[in-house]
């Protein structure tokens, strides 16, 4: 028993099959009319014009391309660029704040360690009995003095990788930002330019359709053609009727 979704897979797919063989009709239907009609010495000059439209709107189309392209270019460009300063800056402002950090921790530990030596040197002034205990403290107080420096060193060096980071990841994200935008823009650009495109060849079309008709010598192929047009919309309607139904059934067969 076939599923709900292998059923509408299957429906899309006949649906795509009638309309790609309706679109393959029109156009062989539409070369045999021209075939027909170019050697016609009255239709020689509406083609001209067709042609002439056509080629128009293709130079208008490239250049729409063309435009969207070095756009895009432009703007990804630019985003690297971009990136790349910041990056750059990040890596700067983060080597300097680790020397800061370096050089406060060197203070730090000379200080501590110029206090200790002051300590000891002051032993040969104390009485023997308490040198041990001064000497315990001083080596504590240094002691103390250097974890707070270590630790101001190690907080410093992680809050300086922290703020790169953030700033790494910021610039990152930000790219993949701008450069989805530049690649939307693009593609928004080609789908209008084919919209164009084709309103431009319909157009054409439907206006040398009409100049041919009154054409005595291509009256007969135009209405030939129109009357072939007319039955491959009949029977793409019906073939879609068909197709629909049998929709329909497979459903039915799936709730029963």
């Amino acid at each position: 028993m076939p599923t709900l979704q292998e059923i509408t897979l299957a429906h899309s797919q006949r649906l795509s099959e009638i309309y790609r063989a309706r679109d393959m009709r029109i156009a062989q239907a539409q070369s045999l009319r021209d075939a027909q009609l170019r050697g016609v010495p009255g239709a020689a000059k509406v083609y001209d014009k067709y042609d002439d439209e056509l080629s128009a709107a293709r130079e208008k189309h490239l250049a729409t391309e063309n435009k969207a392209e070095a756009a895009r270019n432009a703007t990804l460009l630019a985003v690297s660029d971009h990136r790349s300063d910041v990056l750059e800056d990040a890596q700067m402002a983060r080597r300097s704040a680790d020397i800061d950090v370096v050089a406060a921790k060197r203070r730090a530990d000379d200080a501590a360690n110029r206090k200790y030596d002051a300590a000891i040197a002051s032993l040969r002034e104390m009485p023997f009995s308490n040198r041990d205990k001064a000497a315990h403290e001083a080596e504590r107080a240094r002691r103390t003095e250097l974890d707070a420096a270590r630790r101001m060193h190690d907080d410093g060096l992680a809050a300086s990788q922290k703020s790169y980071r953030e700033v790494v990841d910021e610039a990152l994200v930000t790219e993949r930002r701008e450069s989805r935008n530049a690649e939307r823009g693009y593609l928004e650009a080609l789908r209008l330019g084919d919209s164009a495109m084709r309103a431009a060849r319909s157009v054409a079309d439907q206006s040398l359709a009409a100049t041919l008709i009154k054409v005595p010598e291509a009256a007969e192929v135009v209405r030939s053609w129109r009357a072939a047009l007319a039955t491959i919309a009949r029977e793409t309607n019906e073939a879609e009727q068909d197709a629909f139904a049998r929709f329909r059934l497979d459903l039915e067969s799936i709730k029963a």
